[in-house]
């Protein structure tokens, strides 16, 4: 035999081998069809979808199978019938497993989603041959796509999520008292649906009529601040940055708090898009209603819920006491927007209106978003609201958003590549952009402006919206040619001059709404110092024209009007109020914050001897109210930036007033000192003069202001290896491009004591040129990336808000790993590879369901556990693992496992409880574990004299408890020497504690203290 004849004879053999596999692998399938066709040759292996070469072949095929019909046709009508349906086929797209689901497996209802394509001119016989024909085919694809290897796992599923959604539906059927409030809910649920879904993106298009955009497309995850918590190796309450949606999936009670433009209304838009749809968890059972505040300014009256519907302009008639049916059982969203939009004088009566549907109806879920400085950050701590904030766009959200706005420009039929790649770059490298686009609205303003000034954009932010306003009253019309269309033509200058009055009126009277008539009236009175306006058309007309061309005006319900966004009115109005010299209005309000975007505005706005006038009116202000003193000067401190001509005496006392208030001391100062811009950096000492609270809050000032000058000032703290000081050195990596950090900030920096916070791709990539990492928080839908898990000097790691990660194995590379915190993973479903590990430290905070926690029997060196997941566990005598844990917390969501069997830790000194059982458990333990250490959540109804007699506790934290009796039972803690308050319920009244000489105080926010005098200052402290 040659050499030749052998390779062919293997060759033969293995394709031999291959199709006899492949035959055996074959399913027998469903049997649908008495002799089922072959999409594809027998000597070729059997596909796993249907494309257009297989569809035609089995067209083909299952021709020579037609009867009579077929058999009279012309030979070319009868191929012309076989390519009809090839194409069919090719229209619908691939046929595959999920097409065939989609139709139920039947053959019928896939024939109906076929259509004859275009152009095909069939004759009648041929149109009779290519129906049959469709139905044979169909009816041989759905039975191959039963004998698909994957066919069987794929029907498991598909089988037990149409059952989770028919018990789902079977669950709202009960809830009902009647098919008819059943009926009612799926018409209500398709009007949010359709009402909601779509979103304007700003500036998207050049055409004047309403651009909406599917909200699914629109719509970009933005980050707020996350809850409170006690995190591994941060000091004190650490609140880690979470998506906006994951945050409010948690919490039934939630006040969210952004400045203007910072996507808040949007998000409300989306949850209630999503409760429509029952999308997910936890929205799936919910029933939203969307209620716009400022709607309800005018006539005074705030809806109940049997006037929802109407009061919200919903033109459906509910069946009587829905609504109010589902506010009791729990299955109401209500979506509050815009408390800021409530004058001042009224938020009182919206306080009480709030709290008496919390009363009446505390199963339903309530968001409430108000702009930060309207209300208290505790406004309504006291109802069991967590307060989360809105947080400015990183980089990452910057680039998203903007990928996102020119997707769909392209929808849109528009070629954006070269745009779309000009402010990508120029976000990237040019500071004076990245601040202004740290909001959504800003960053459509940027996107708009980008494409029309061809690629020119402005430097300063008066400078942005002169540039936005020139695009939207003028360029638009002038350059497509369109003038008097609604028999008015009117002029920038005069557009604007009617606008601006609108803008202010509105302001002074604390809206940002207005009827129609009375806006038609104010236009009315407007003309008659505009004679050469007037004489083109009556008010109605002139008003009319500003609604549709100006692009400024919206009309959300008829007979309602208000701007397109709150910047574009807080800029018009102030504007007109700089024209009608109003400064002392202007101060006399500076400490509303509805005024703080009018008041800097006005300063850009005005000449240099009125911004003079108005500062100075400002600093006076400031010498006479105590109370909001610090307040106005950062206020006047801000209004530099948009100043850019001014008195040079001025400015001085500005700055030196500043000083003053330097060096920030708390997080939130330094947040409000970074408003000011760049020349606060020349104000911010270096680490020698500075404790630790300073030290950390002055690199988070520098980090906040950004810029080469800014990282100059971080780069002092480099080698600065104190704990809160590491810990902002770590965040403010966030805030500048990842080399330049890592250069200036991180080579040879400390970071030990500190996690660093990595949360791109680009980050994760340049961790190879940290020559020491120790402890890292790995943040978003990051994976495992392998400069990560390649590392051997990692000891601690926190995987927070990941998505998509699964699999856990590629953690077992890194030997040294001795804690690792699992937070808000969902899909994270078994901890089996982390076994092999030498954990020390184990947190499991909001993972997937059903979690099984024996692998923890493996890691006997575990000291600290902490658990806040679905598990299987009831008891904590469950729980495998170590005798010798010293550590040991439950979160909310392990609030109802036992704490029977806590005695088999002797050694345990921290303790977490977040149940209200599970204190009386403890103490009925015989043995009482000796706790240095003890935090208490959730606790609604807290007696300091149930909490057992521990001799060596030192330290007790509560957290979201209301108190049921005195603090004075604590006094018998013979060591008791810190106290923590966290969002506490209620007043608590610390005088019985007064005569504990060693026992420090420490109230976060959310908690009202009372008896604080008796208490030397050094021995209370109070955190932002």
């Amino acid at each position: 035999m040659t050499g030749f004849e052998t390779v062919l004879l293997r060759v033969a053999g293995t394709a031999a081998s291959a199709l006899v596999r492949s035959l055996l692998s074959r399913a027998p399938g469903a049997g649908l069809t008495p002799d089922p066709a072959r999409p594809a040759p027998r000597w070729r292996k059997p596909p796993t979808e249907l494309g257009e070469p297989e569809i035609r072949r089995l067209a083909h095929v299952l021709a020579a199978r037609l009867g009579q019909a077929a058999k009279l046709l012309p030979e070319h009508e009868l191929l012309s019938a076989v390519d009809a349906v090839s194409d069919s086929f090719t229209a619908l797209g691939t046929l595959d497993t999920e097409a065939v689901f989609a139709a139920d497996l039947d053959p019928r209802t896939l024939a109906a989603m076929l259509e004859p394509p275009r152009g095909a001119a069939l004759s009648a016989p041929a149109e009779a041959v290519y129906r049959d024909l469709v139905a044979l085919c169909c009816e041989h694809a759905v039975d191959y796509t039963t004998t698909m290897p994957s066919f069987g796992a794929r029907a498991d599923v598909e089988l037990i999520r149409r059952s989770a959604e028919l018990t789902r539906a079977v669950e709202r059927l009960k809830a009902h008292q009647n098919g008819a409030a059943h009926a009612f809910e799926e018409r209500y649920a398709c009007y949010v649906a359709d009402t909601h879904g779509r979103l304007q993106l700003f500036g998207l298009t050049l055409s004047r009529t309403r651009q909406e955009w599917p909200l699914d497309v629109a719509y970009i995850s933005l980050a707020v601040s996350g809850e409170h918590l006690m995190l591994p190796g941060e000091p004190g309450l650490h609140a880690a940055p979470v998506r906006a949606e994951q945050a409010l999936a948690t919490a039934d009670r939630v006040l969210l708090r952004g400045p203007a433009g910072s996507g808040k209304s949007t998000l409300v838009q989306w949850l209630a898009l999503n409760a429509a749809r029952q999308a997910a968890e936890p929205w799936s059972t919910c029933v939203p209603f969307v209620l716009r505040l400022r709607s309800f300014t005018a006539s005074g009256d705030l809806p109940l819920p049997e006037d929802f519907l109407r009061a919200t302009g919903v033109p459906l008639a509910a069946p009587p006491g829905w609504v109010e049916d589902l506010m009791l059982s729990g299955r109401a969203l209500v979506l509050v927007d815009g408390v800021d939009e409530v004058p001042q004088r009224l938020r009182t009566r919206t306080e009480a209106w709030l709290r008496s549907l919390v009363s009446a109806f505390p199963k339903a879920r309530y968001v409430v978003t108000t702009r930060p400085s309207a209300v208290p950050e505790d406004w309504l701590a006291g109802l069991g609201f967590a307060p989360h904030s809105m947080l400015p766009m990183e980089q990452k959200d910057i680039r998203a958003f903007v990928e996102h706005w020119h997707a769909a420009a392209r929808a849109q039929g528009q070629e954006v590549d070269a745009y779309e790649a000009s402010l990508l770059e120029a976000v990237s490298s040019r500071r004076d952009l990245a601040r202004l686009a740290t909001n959504p609205l800003m960053c459509a303003l940027l996107c708009a402006l980008n494409q029309d000034r061809r690629m020119q954009l402005p430097r300063a932010r008066k400078e942005l919206y002169d540039a936005a306003l020139d695009m939207l009253l003028v360029r638009r019309d002038t350059e497509r040619e369109i003038s008097g269309v609604e028999g008015v033509y009117l002029a920038r200058d005069e557009q604007i001059a009617l606008l601006q009055r609108l803008a202010y009126w509105l302001i002074r009277n604390g809206q940002v709404e207005a009827g129609r008539d009375e806006a038609v009236e104010l236009v009315g009175g407007w003309l008659d110092s505009m004679p050469q306006v007037r004489a083109q058309g009556g008010a109605e007309q002139v008003f009319t024209h500003l609604l549709i061309r100006s692009g400024l005006l919206l009309e959300p319900v008829p007979g309602s009007v208000i701007f397109v966004h709150r910047t574009f009115q807080d800029y018009l109005g102030a504007k007109a109020a700089v024209e009608a010299r109003d400064f002392g209005v202007l101060v006399k309000n500076a400490h509303d914050d509805t005024w703080d975007d009018v008041v800097r505005m006005a300063v850009g706005h005005a000449r240099p001897d009125e911004r003079t006038r108005l500062l100075r009116g400002l600093l006076r202000r400031a010498d006479r109210n105590k109370g909001a003193r610090n307040r106005l000067v950062l206020l006047a401190a801000a209004c530099l930036e948009h100043s850019p001509e001014l008195d040079p005496a001025t400015r001085s006392e500005i700055e030196s007033r500043t000083t003053h208030l330097m060096p920030p001391r708390t997080l939130s100062r330094a947040d409000e000192i970074a408003k000011a811009g760049e020349f606060v950096l020349d104000l911010l000492k270096g680490p020698a003069d500075l404790c630790e609270e300073e030290a950390a809050a002055t690199v988070r000032t520098a980090a906040r202001v950004g810029g080469p000058r800014a990282l100059a000032v971080i780069a002092r703290f480099k080698h600065d290896d104190r704990l809160r000081v590491t810990v902002q050195l770590s965040e403010g990596w966030q805030h500048f491009d990842t080399d330049d950090y890592i250069n200036a900030a991180l080579k040879g920096a400390p970071l030990s004591g500190a996690f660093l916070r990595v949360d791109s791709s680009s980050q994760a990539a340049a961790l190879p040129r940290l020559s020491r990492l120790h402890s890292v928080s790995l943040i978003g839908d990051l994976g495992l990336p392998a400069e990560l898990t390649d590392r051997r000097d990692v000891e601690r790691l926190q995987i927070v808000q990941n998505a998509t990660l699964t699999d856990l194995s590629p953690l077992a590379a890194m030997e040294r790993l001795s804690m690792l915190g699992l937070h808000s993973c969902p899909r994270v479903s078994t901890i089996t590879p982390l076994s092999s590990l030498p954990l020390r430290e184990l947190h499991l905070y909001r993972l997937g369901g059903a979690l099984s926690l024996k692998p923890l029997a493996a890691l006997g060196q575990l000291a600290t556990l902490s658990i806040d997941c679905a598990t299987d566990v009831t008891t904590v005598r469950d729980i495998p693992g170590d005798s010798d844990l010293r550590s040991f917390q439950l979160w909310r969501s392990a609030r109802y496992m036992d704490l029977i069997g806590l005695g088999r830790w002797p050694g345990l000194e921290q303790l977490t409880l977040a149940g209200d059982k599970q204190l009386a458990q403890l103490a009925q333990e015989q043995t009482q574990p000796p706790l240095s250490a003890l935090q208490v959540l959730g606790q609604a109804a807290f007696d300091p004299a149930s909490l057992p007699h521990y001799e060596h506790l030192n330290s007790l934290f509560l957290s979201k408890c209301r108190l049921s009796g005195s603090l004075r039972p604590l006094a018998a803690l013979p060591n008791l020497s810190q106290l923590t308050f966290s969002d506490c319920l209620g007043s608590i009244d610390l005088e019985p504690l007064a005569q504990m000489e060693h026992l420090e105080v420490v109230v976060h926010p959310g908690t009202l203290i009372e008896g604080a005098d008796r208490f030397p200052p050094e021995r209370i402290r109070y955190m932002s």
